[in-house]
This record gives structure tokens, C-alpha cells and sequence, in this order.
């Protein structure tokens, strides 16, 4: 396996992993090396913003230590891209990736929840994205995560060896969700905590029988 900082982003797209066959179906695997929530959450936004800059099939692992909601960590996988003829991926063809997602988990991953499976249009109103969310109990390990993340991202790659419908190239790489690896980025990370400020406050004001007010 392919492990290393490949990733650069520029203006024409996303430097590192081309092909010579204009019909053959490419994908990224970006695996986050942080499991801060912060980060991670506008690390996805990233993406979904910068959608018209990508030029592979793109499969972004995270993960989160962070005990949020109902008493959880977890793990999120994003994916968009589309198939051999530059078409959008059908619904069908998205829970195709989705599934791909659940048989990699390991038979002994501690999920509290069921998953939550989403369909979201891109930010550009072309195509669409797929994000998976699995709610992790909250005594498991970083290392488990880790893990977890590394059967996934095993996954999709071995789709490229063959078969019907894999891809042609995969390269996996580990990434920091910061702004030397994606620009701008620091803008979203303090929009996100702004927002979890207000979430956090909000759920407090509940909690003391508080009503909410505006302005």
C-alpha cells in the first residue's frame, strides 16, 4: 500500500494521480490523520465547497474522538465523483459505495447507533456526494478508529484490481486538515466552532429550562 503526503491542491485540480486513459474511472482515497472534530468537520466542508477543483473519484475517511450528542465517537466517510462516462453517479450506483463501506467494517466494530446514509447535491449543483455516519462507542480506542478507517480505505482500493466496475487507478493518502494542505480552510474550521459554540449553548439553555431568544 501507497502511504504518503501526495496530496497538493492548485488551481487546475489536485496534483499526483493522473491516468492516460481518458475512459478509465480514477480515485483518491484521503484518509484525515487528525481525529479532532473541528478540524475534520471543515475538512468535509472543504470539499464540498472546492467540488469543481477535483478531478478524481474522491473517498475522504475521518474520524472523531470528540464524545458528542448521544454519548458516541465516529467515523465518516465521504465520497463523490462519477462513473466511466463523466455521468453522475446514480443512487444506485452511490449505495453501491455505501455498501462497499459496511462489508469493510470489522465484524467486532461497536457501532451504537444504526449508520446514517446521506444523498446531498454538490456545492456547484453538478453531480452528487454521498456522506456515511457510524456511531462508535465511546470506550473505543484511537487505534480501533484507525483501523476502521484503514479496512475502508483497503476496501475501495482493492475495487481497482479487476472486476466489474472498479477503478482503474487508487492511491491512498494521509492527509492534515490544515491550511498548508488545503487553503482556506481556517475560515471554515472557525465558522464550524462558532457553530458548535451555539449548538453547545443552546442544548445548555434547554437543559436549565431556558427559553431561547433572538437577537
Amino acid at each position: 500500500m501507497f502511504l504518503s503526503r501526495t496530496l497538493q491542491f492548485c488551481k487546475t485540480g489536485f496534483r499526483g494521480l493522473s491516468t492516460s486513459h481518458p475512459k478509465s474511472i480514477s480515485l483518491q482515497v484521503l484518509v484525515s490523520q487528525s481525529n479532532d472534530l473541528v478540524a475534520n468537520v471543515a475538512l468535509e466542508e472543504w470539499m464540498k465547497r472546492c467540488s469543481t477543483h477535483r478531478t478524481n473519484n474522491l473517498l475522504l475517511l475521518l474520524s472523531s474522538n470528540t464524545i458528542v450528542h448521544n454519548n458516541y465517537k465516529s467515523i465518516h466517510a465521504f465520497f463523490s465523483g462519477e462513473d466511466e462516462r463523466g455521468k453522475t453517479l446514480s443512487t444506485d450506483q452511490l449505495a453501491q459505495q455505501a455498501n462497499l463501506v459496511f462489508s469493510a467494517l470489522p465484524k467486532d466494530t461497536a457501532l451504537v447507533e444504526l449508520p446514517m446514509v446521506r444523498v446531498a447535491a454538490e456545492e456547484n449543483g453538478k453531480g452528487n456526494n454521498l456522506l456515511i455516519s457510524l456511531p462508535l462507542d465511546s470506550h473505543v480506542d484511537d487505534d480501533v478508529l484507525k483501523t476502521t478507517l484503514q479496512c475502508i480505505a483497503n476496501s475501495f482500493v482493492q475495487k481497482c484490481r479487476g472486476g466489474d466496475g472498479g477503478y482503474s487507478l487508487s492511491r491512498i493518502s494521509l492527509v492534515r486538515p490544515d491550511g498548508g494542505w488545503f487553503p482556506g480552510i481556517q475560515e471554515i474550521q472557525r465558522d464550524v466552532q462558532l457553530s458548535l459554540k451555539e449548538i453547545e449553548a443552546i442544548k445548555l439553555d434547554k437543559a436549565n429550562g431556558k427559553p431561547k431568544t433572538n437577537g
